[in-house]
Formats: structure tokens, sequence, C-alpha cells
């Protein structure tokens, strides 16, 4: 080839090169490679970059390795073979004539591949007609990527050695380049979740802090302010409701990643087809409908904290990959062709028993060892009634900044009922059975008449005073209303003025407590309603 054509071959490789960067760093380099063996008839063109030790257990190259830190890892191949894999899939800094290019940061290139004595497979050599090599190394400023080489059938002018290196210099821009793309698209996306993500979650209602200071609740903070500072996995078990969101948020603001993402996934909430591309993120065109690339919430908790409530409810082949990202931390998003690492702080949550699911199959035994690295199991409501009160107020206050004409306290006696109740529920009811008895309540204070019907019956051997909330406040309610009427000698218009009721209602519970036009059996003699 002469200067005008072989220039004119590597514009167009270069012009194919920067076509290809907005798609990846391999689809650049793959790009290069098919240029070279297409427009400069390379008989095998290849490109190796610098990666982690990762084949040595099986790699035929590691007894010429000096370093099993890194190597060359092959990434893109045209021409005789478009293998990745094969002898030299990996090669050791300094080892053979690519890794000898990568150390020494020096070109070479030679015309006589059957007497050169850095050619170990000479009838590979032979049997496909090869004359020439000509390797380079790909470096930008002082760092350097790997190493471009090429093989032809035919000598290596000079002149084209020559150009061979410049086209290198550019291949070696387009790798940082692409980096740096892939850096930027990296980031904009992980901001652009991080921004729905916040959004979401000022939309959602967040407790203040934890609010306990009952024996129960004491030994799960210690654990929690024991366990905080490590980066140890943590399980969080208990009942639902008892507040275990809160506890594992507790744990991240205690710990060194407090100043970094603290990212919440409901396993349970989410449909099992979608879970992967949740967790590890997808590629654009992974699958039907991914029509642009989406970051998972590992990337995105990337230096912090990640949050896998419901954790007993992942599909088994989502634990199955779950389970590779514990152990090697680092994720493959759906559709992509590259390991990401992700520097992440797991806590996982549940509600279930799961060392039962482990017996039935139904959770893998690998995975769930892996996440009982420090069990806390978190204690039910009624394992805690001296906390009620505390929660009470707190949630109270909260209700009256939220509703803004809430009461800004609960009576004694509504106390003393909430605080029998066994809340099967937990806190989360708790703060539920509040809120409805906040919007009805219509004085200052919340009392048994606002506290909704639960109807939930209690658990097997309670006592009466333990029992269902309902028949407690009913009886409570008609002994108010036969008071009532012995102080307003049956007169009912001057028993609904104490009882802060309209006339109407208080006929309709009279009625409903089976009062009847009667006055109550200690009324004056002669009293009538």
């Amino acid at each position: 080839m002469d200067v005008a054509q072989i220039e004119g071959a590597l514009c167009r490789i270069n012009l194919r090169m920067v076509g290809t960067l907005e798609f990846g760093e391999r689809e650049v380099l793959a790009e290069v490679t098919r240029g070279l063996v297409e427009d400069l008839n390379a008989a095998l063109a290849r490109i190796w970059l610098f990666g982690p030790g990762d084949l040595c257990a099986a790699c035929v190259q590691a007894p010429h390795c000096p370093n099993r830190a890194s190597c060359l890892h092959l990434v893109a191949s045209a021409g005789l073979s478009e293998r990745l894999n094969g002898d030299y899939r990996r090669i050791p800094r300094g080892a053979l004539k690519v890794g000898w290019i990568a150390e020494t940061r020096n070109p070479v290139c030679t015309n006589d591949l059957i007497e050169d004595p850095r050619i170990a497979d000479k009838e590979w050599v032979r049997r496909e007609g090869l004359r020439s090599f000509a390797g380079y190394p790909l470096s930008f400023r002082s760092e350097v990527f790997g190493v471009l080489a090429m093989f032809a059938r035919r000598a290596l002018l000079q002149t084209e050695f020559d150009c061979l290196g410049l086209f290198a210099a550019q291949a070696a821009v387009a790798i940082k380049n692409a980096r740096l793309l892939e850096e930027v698209s990296q980031l904009s996306s992980r901001l652009a979740a991080e921004n729905r993500y916040l959004k979401d979650e000022l939309r959602a209602e967040q407790p203040s802090g934890v609010v306990g200071e009952s024996v129960a609740i004491r030994r799960v903070l210690a654990d929690i302010e024991s366990v905080a500072p490590t980066q140890s996995t943590v399980l969080l078990l208990g009942e639902t409701g008892t507040g275990k969101e809160l506890l594992a948020s507790a744990l991240h603001d205690l710990s060194p990643r407090r100043g970094r993402a603290f990212v919440k996934v409901n396993c349970a909430a989410i449909s099992p087809s979608l879970i992967e591309s949740e967790l590890f993120g997808h590629e654009k065109g992974a699958f039907t409908g991914a029509l642009q690339r989406r970051v998972g919430r590992f990337e995105l908790a990337h230096g912090g904290t990640l949050f896998l409530d419901e954790i007993g409810e992942l599909p088994l082949d989502a634990q199955a990959k779950l389970l590779r990202v514990v152990q090697e931390r680092e994720i493959e998003r759906i559709g992509g062709t590259r390991t990401i690492p992700v520097d992440v702080r797991i806590i996982c949550a549940t509600n279930r028993n799961l060392e039962a699911d482990v017996l039935e199959k139904r959770f893998r035994a690998d995975l769930f060892y892996r996440l009982k690295v420090f069990p806390i199991h978190v204690p039910p409501l009624r394992e805690r009634r001296d906390d009620i009160p505390l929660l009470v107020n707190a949630f109270v206050r909260t209700l009256a900044k939220q509703l803004g004409h809430a009461p800004n306290g609960v009576d004694e006696t509504a106390l003393d009922l909430l605080c029998s109740y066994n809340w099967p529920g937990n806190i989360r009811e708790l703060h539920n059975v509040l809120e409805r008895a906040a919007i009805l309540a219509r004085g200052r204070l919340i009392r048994p008449e606002d506290l909704p019907d639960l109807n939930v019956p209690s658990e097997a051997g309670d006592s009466p005073a333990e029992g269902a909330l309902k028949p407690r406040v009913d009886s409570f309610e008609r002994s108010l209303i036969e008071d009532a009427l012995r102080k307003s000698g049956g007169n009912q218009s001057e028993a609904a003025r104490q009882l802060r009721l309209s006339r109407a209602t208080l006929s309709y519970k009279m009625k409903a407590y089976g009062l009847g036009c009667s006055a109550p059996t200690a009324r004056p003699h002669g009293a009538t309603l």
C-alpha cells in the first residue's frame, strides 16, 4: 500500500471509531480491529487492555506472570479469529511481545515472523501465511491502557508502521474519551435516579427517630450502636410494623457512610420479572421496553447503604444473583457486558422465619448465612408496652402538624385502652389508629369514643383486659352515656351537651346500646327522657 492508501485507510478507521464513541469502550475497540482488517488488510488485529488478575487458576500464561494483581485482557479481535478466549486471552506484564510492549511502552515491528525468536507458535505462522507483526502501546499522557497489535501476510513499510503509531495514539484518545463519556453517563444516570428517589422519599412520611425507653428497645439500640461503625451485613428480624425500616435508617446514620445515600428496596412490592432490573439496572435495548439505560439500586447506593426490606420475598433466581453481589461486590447490568464494582453496605429485614424457609427450600441457605452476619431481633409492640405512651405522644404531635386541626393529646382512659391492646400490626397499626382518631376527635384530647373499631380478635389465652379493643370501648361509652343521662335527669338534649354530641348522635348511640327511650335504672323518680 502506498502512503495515500494508508492515510485513507486510517482516516476511514478513525471515522468509524469516532462514530461508535457513544456506544461505549468495547464497541469502539471492536470497530478499531474490524477497521484494521477491512481497510488496512490486516490478517489478525487485536487489542488488549489492562485489567485485574481474574483467571489466574486456569490461565496458561500464569507461570510467566510476575504479578498476578493485573494483566492484559483480550477485549477485541477481528480477522483470523474473533474469539476472546484461548491461550492469549490473558497476557502477563512483560511476557511475550504484547506484554513487553505494554511494560516498556516501546512499539515492535517485524517483517520476518519465522526467524523472530519472540514468536512462539511458528507452525501457526506458517499455516496462516503470516509474514509481519506490528504492535503499539495504547497510551494517553502518563496512562497506559493496553496494546494494539496486528499480523499481516505482507511486509509492512516503515511508513505504514509510523502511521499505525499515529493511529494507536488516536485510538488511546478514543479510549480515554469513551471512558470519560461512560463516567459522565453513569453520573448523569445516577443523579437522575437519585433525584427521583429523593422526591419519592420527600412524599413519604418519615418518623423523626426511634422512640422508646423500654428494656427491649434499649437492647436493640445497643446492638445497633455496636454494629453501625463496621461494614458488616445486618439482618433485622421481626413482625410487620415493628419499625425495622426506621432502625435500618438509624444504623446508616450512625455509620461512617451517613454522608452517602441510604437506598431502600421493598422486595415484596416489585414484580419478580422486574426485580433484577430494579436491583442491578439494565442497558438500553436489553429487553422490550428498555428504551434507555437504567441505574439499579446497587449503583445508586454506591458508597452508602442499601436496605433490602422483605428480603424473604425475593425470588430464588434473584437470590442467586444477589449472593454473587454479596460475595464479589460487583454487579452486571441486564444486557451489559462488563462488571461494575460496587461499594455498598447491605441491611436486610424480614418478618418471615428464614430458617424455616431454608429448610423448605424457599430461601437459599448460602445466601441466608451470608446475610445473617449480625442478626437483630426487633421486639413486637406488645413486648414493649412501656413505650406505648411515648409513641402515642410522638405520633399525636406529628399528626397535629400534618392535619393542622388535630388534638394535642390523649386522655387517660383512652391511653389505658391503647396500652392494653395487643397490636398485631405493631407500631404501624398504632399510628394508623391514632391518625383516624385525630381526624374524628372534636376536642383537644383523643377520647375513647374517638378510637376506631379495630375488631381484631385477641390472642389465645389473653385475659379480657388484654382482649379486643372494641368491646371495652363500647362498654366505656355506654357507661358515659348512662352517667350523662343520670346527671341531666334524663334530659337527652342536656346529656348530649355534656357529652359534646349532637342530639341525633346521642339518640343513635342510645338505640345502638339498647338504652331505648327509658331512663337508666338509677335515674331520679319521675324523670322522663
